[in-house]
């Protein structure tokens, strides 16, 4: 049951960036036409800030960083749903000169390893935060090393050792009987080193080990868009590569209102329990370190966070959908999505209508029609069996806009159970306006 549910909320959040095409009806035709900046219902920066009552809310980090020639696409999430009772991190870490991807997922249980009245300031008087695990902790998750065999109920986790007490942890089985889970159910107090962890079961062979890790995300409450710190530690769930964010991320220029009025609605009242807020934060001036491994390697670049909160549907229906985000280098900021329904993938080559949130160098939003139409090659997990397509086909007439986005590399998957999902770095060419432009992107693809 618990591995059930675990995967019911991994599709209900994989489904909060499946944005639900919003009533009002995008642009198609006649030169384009900026949306009133008075119709945008969300404001900074308040809504900045977590929403009680909001059955989900997440912050969502990415982008692309730069050490010299040194390429790197990150992305850095922490997300509450307190509609399902869970909470979850994932960091993801792409090293494209040597063509190495890292990620981990953390599910963060109530009501010891996730408070969902505090894990984010929802006071806009406040210096503002956003944190899932705890930086000071050696003990944050427990990754399987080894299944082992023959278990025919959960097995009992034991956490001893490493200065601390109070932690305790459930596991779940796999269909063959190995143990494929363990999540902390009390994160304890203390742990200066790492515990030692034991399974004990009608079974043989289970091994897992303890690790770090956390994402913490802060900024000044006068202007939270403005040096927000953004630090996270993760442990890769396939070979336990420690990878840790120190990053420093300044806005410059407005928020990037998505479908120009922040809202999937053309009603504007607030209704947290059945509408998507949305916004974006395109322009970060970003520094940092990104330790890889022991080796803390200086960073730059201009990155991306989006915000979302309120209802996202449900993980009895889910939406899947392909998205692109692209920052151009003439300056404008652009967000392109298409929806469709599981196991409904387009063919490569086929034209699918898809919408499209623009932001121009001088603030202005735009929400049209557009197409988006994946190319081969394509990508198949060896994790999962999921293809992707590498290759994006952007065309937004009413911009003269006809550009295409490609991974950077093949392999950017986060193979969650039940809802994997593509996410990665990416480059632009093509044309914007009828004149040449390139540019950093990012690409999601839910199946």
């Amino acid at each position: 049951m618990l591995r059930a549910a675990v995967a019911a909320t991994a599709i209900a959040a994989v489904g909060a960036c499946a944005n639900p095409a919003p009533q009002a009806l995008p642009q198609s035709t006649g030169p384009p036409v900026p949306v009133p900046a008075e119709s945008a219902a969300v404001s900074l920066p308040a809504d900045m800030y977590l929403h009680p009552g909001a059955p989900t809310e997440w912050w969502w980090n990415i982008g692309t960083l730069r050490a010299g020639e040194r390429v790197f696409g990150f992305e850095i999430n922490a997300a509450g749903f307190p509609m399902s009772g869970w909470a979850f991190t994932q960091i993801m870490l792409i090293d494209v000169q040597n063509e190495k991807h890292y990620q981990s997922t953390t599910v963060y249980l109530p009501p010891k390893a996730w408070d969902p009245q505090r894990w984010a300031e929802s006071d806009p008087t406040k210096n503002w935060f956003a944190r899932l695990g705890d930086p000071a902790s050696e003990l944050g998750g427990i990754a399987v090393t080894d299944p082992g065999s023959g278990y025919t109920t959960a097995p009992t986790v034991t956490i001893s050792g490493g200065g601390g007490t109070g932690a305790a942890a459930i596991a779940t089985l796999d269909p063959e009987g190995g143990v494929d889970l363990i999540l902390l159910t009390d994160p304890g107090t203390g742990y200066t080193s790492t515990p030692e962890i034991a399974i004990s079961g009608d079974g043989t062979g289970a091994q897992a080990v303890a690790h770090p890790t956390y994402v913490s995300m802060s900024a000044p409450g006068a202007d939270p868009t403005k040096d927000l710190r953004i630090e996270a530690l993760m442990a890769d769930e396939t070979t336990l590569t420690p990878v840790k964010f120190d990053l420093t991320e300044t806005q410059h220029g407005p928020p990037f209102i998505v479908w120009g009025t922040g809202v999937n609605s053309t009603d504007h009242s607030l209704d947290l329990q059945h509408k998507n807020y949305y916004f974006s934060l395109t322009r970060l001036e970003t520094t940092g370190t990104i330790t890889l491994d022991g080796e803390e390697i200086p960073v730059t670049g201009v990155t991306w966070m989006d915000h979302e909160y309120g209802a996202f549907g449900s993980s009895a229906n889910p939406v899947k959908w392909n998205l692109t985000d692209q920052q151009l280098s003439n300056g404008w900021s652009l967000s392109n999505y298409f929806l469709s329904k599981a196991g409904e993938d387009p063919p490569a080559g086929v034209a699918v209508p898809s919408y499209s949130t623009l932001q121009s160098p001088d603030g202005q939003m735009y929400y049209v029609a557009s197409t988006m139409t994946p190319l081969d090659p394509q990508w198949t997990s060896p994790v999962t069996g999921e293809t992707y397509y590498t290759r994006i086909r952007v065309e937004i007439p009413l911009f003269d806009a006809d550009f295409t986005v490609t991974a950077w590399v093949p392999g950017q998957e986060f193979p969650t159970q039940g809802a994997p999902v593509y996410e990665g770095i990416g480059w632009v060419e093509g044309v914007f306006q009828g004149e040449p432009v390139t540019g950093d992107a990012w690409i999601e693809q839910a199946h």
